[in-house]
């Protein structure tokens, strides 16, 4: 899995975007950076609507894709299992982490019977759209997701959890990394921890 933030907001558009509520100063005419007194001090998490960030992220699971696409308020472009081939897209079985041996190489051959039963739907006249109904869940896909830091916010609290799913915890950890990298006042270790729960 891999995560890639292509877009993102400045990170000074959260304070002085806010600064309307208060009747602050913007940084143009001395004022300070609020970000951090906002976010932290006062919790105030509408103030993170006015940044956004873009991330693609390539080699997750279809079952971890299904579970970000339920993330309110976030937007999603996502490989198409319809358009994209399997060799054209370069479809892969994400196996899940800690399993036996024999049970990764039985995985693994059902999701190689799966990829020859497609090819041999779409031999015969079957369209698309339905021959991809055998492929497994965890059939690797991409995706580039976008939204706003209140989204990613709201985001990281449901997913990176200890509670949540350990393929979507994983990828939920690598944004907020990347976002940590890009929004140091907001994304904090401290903010880390906390959703780790």
């Amino acid at each position: 899995m891999k995560v890639t933030l292509t877009m993102s907001t400045p990170e000074i558009n959260i304070s002085e975007c806010a600064k309307i509520c208060y009747g602050t100063k913007s940084m143009q005419d001395g004022g300070k950076d609020i970000t951090s007194t906002l976010v932290h001090g006062h919790s105030h998490l509408a103030a993170l609507r006015f940044a956004y960030a873009t991330v693609y992220i390539e080699g997750i699971s279809v079952a971890a894709q299904n579970q970000l696409v339920r993330s309110k308020h976030l937007d999603f472009m996502v490989q198409s299992k319809r358009y994209v081939k399997p060799g054209k897209g370069g479809f892969e079985f994400i196996m899940p982490k800690d399993l036996e041996e024999h049970l990764e190489e039985y995985m693994q051959d059902h999701f190689d019977k799966s990829l020859k039963l497609y090819d041999m739907l779409l031999l015969n006249g079957v369209a698309k759209e339905d021959a991809r109904a055998v492929l497994p869940a965890n059939t690797s896909t991409k995706m580039n997701v976008t939204g706003s830091l209140q989204a990613w916010w709201d985001f990281f609290k449901l997913r990176m959890n200890s509670h949540a799913q350990r393929e979507i915890r994983e990828v939920a950890e690598e944004i907020f990394k990347q976002l940590a990298l890009r929004y140091p006042k907001v994304f904090t270790m401290e903010t880390y921890n906390t959703f780790k729960g």
